[in-house]
């Protein structure tokens, strides 16, 4: 039996990842409504997997459920093409986010991020938002660990490039 079998367990359990679920959800393009209802419907499935949950990476399992909820609402709704080339990797570089935190609008940065094709925006709200390290992420979307690293190198570039006037003051400074 798991660790985590109780249901006072649970509840005490994801008590404190319901902010991080709401987020997530509001991210994958949710209404308000919908992301408390993805939520409801995501813990639904938790709690009725919790004997089988192995207690490791809480915070993933809830999210990886959260994920496949939103897209078994959305099948049939639009087809998604996978971008991902498993060639592309991480090049490592002064933190993304430090130069663009003092220049960006937080307005401009949020439109942007909602621009962005939806496995690249999950994958900046899992691992820059929420701050869930490549394994973690890699767990709550199903994908190999190199994905999450290619998704997000990625990401960060399609906003590089979309905030390009912003960015290119700070990369100068570092040259």
């Amino acid at each position: 039996m798991s660790l985590f079998a109780r249901p006072r367990d649970f509840e005490s359990s994801v008590r404190e990842e319901l902010p991080v679920l709401y987020r997530v959800a509001r991210r994958m393009g949710c209404t308000a409504e919908e992301a408390e209802d993805l939520v409801q419907t995501a813990l639904i499935k938790a709690y009725q997997a919790w004997t089988r949950f192995d207690g490791r990476h809480l915070r993933s399992w809830l999210v990886r459920i959260l994920r496949n909820e939103r897209l078994m609402s959305l099948r049939g709704a639009k087809v998604t093409a996978s971008l991902d080339a498993p060639e592309a990797t991480e090049v490592a570089e002064p933190p993304f986010w430090d130069h663009l935190a003092v220049r960006l609008d937080a307005d401009k940065l949020i439109a942007e991020l909602d621009r962005l094709p939806d496995i690249y925006r999950d994958t900046v709200q899992l691992c820059d938002v929420e701050q869930m390290s490549y394994e973690e992420a890699a767990e709550a979307m199903d994908v190999p660990v190199g994905t999450v690293r290619s998704r997000l190198f990625r990401a960060r570039a399609l906003l590089r490039d979309r905030l390009g006037a912003v960015v290119a003051p700070a990369q100068e400074a570092t040259s």
